[in-house]
């Protein structure tokens, strides 16, 4: 399969400095570059890439355009998945609560149950055997009419890929920060599941078992 992993945030034109949300990693009260959404989600997307062609896959890297873009690029390549990726954060600082202990997969609501859930269901299991997020995985579909507009728009775009928005811990979640949020190593399991996801809905698709 050919998968767009597209590291959002980063290389928008019009928001050249846009790092996306941020976690207070080190306690200081201020915010820092390598406390950004961007950073974190290049680091995971390194070893997600890493795993995926290690898997057979082709992977088409994104990180630059307006979203509008990047999705035209994807449809255009003939992509089977698309991935937009990010970590999420309640205030952008250091507030943790039970209300930010999930990992989240947001799939296109116009999408077929084959295609759309059935990937995010993939990608959510793999994430689930995390312990720092176990039972605590949430598979939404993303709608421009909801709470879910947001994730909606890094995805409405996209058209012939599987799209789905990966948010995958919270940077301001202690227990997320302790587990995923230390080095580039440790960040790697949310790379690895969204690999691991991914491979195991292209198997099923091909009734491979």
């Amino acid at each position: 399969m050919l998968i767009a992993l597209d590291r959002q945030h980063v290389g928008k034109p019009h928001r050249l400095d846009d790092l996306g949300a941020w976690g207070d990693l080190d306690g200081d009260g201020e915010a820092s570059i390598i406390e950004s959404e961007a950073i974190w989600t290049g680091l995971y997307l390194w070893h997600a890439e890493l795993a995926l062609r290690e898997m057979g896959h082709s992977v088409y890297l994104m990180s630059h355009g307006r979203y509008s873009d990047r999705h035209k690029a994807a449809n255009k390549a003939g992509c089977d998945v698309y991935v937009a990726a990010h970590l999420n954060s309640l205030t952008g600082g250091s507030r943790s609560g039970q209300t930010a202990n999930y990992g989240a997969v947001f799939f296109d609501h116009r999408s077929s149950r084959g295609n759309g859930p059935a990937l995010a269901d993939a990608i959510g299991a793999e994430l689930g055997k995390l312990p720092a997020i176990g039972s605590r995985v949430r598979i939404w579909p993303a709608k421009p009419t909801d709470w879910t507009s947001r994730a909606y728009s890094t995805i409405r775009g996209v058209s012939r890929p599987v799209a789905i928005c990966y948010e995958p811990a919270f940077l301001d979640y202690g227990p997320h920060q302790e587990a995923f949020f230390k080095s580039a190593e440790s960040v790697a399991p949310l790379g690895l599941a969204l690999a691991r996801g991914i491979h195991a809905w292209g198997q099923a698709r091909q009734g491979v078992t």
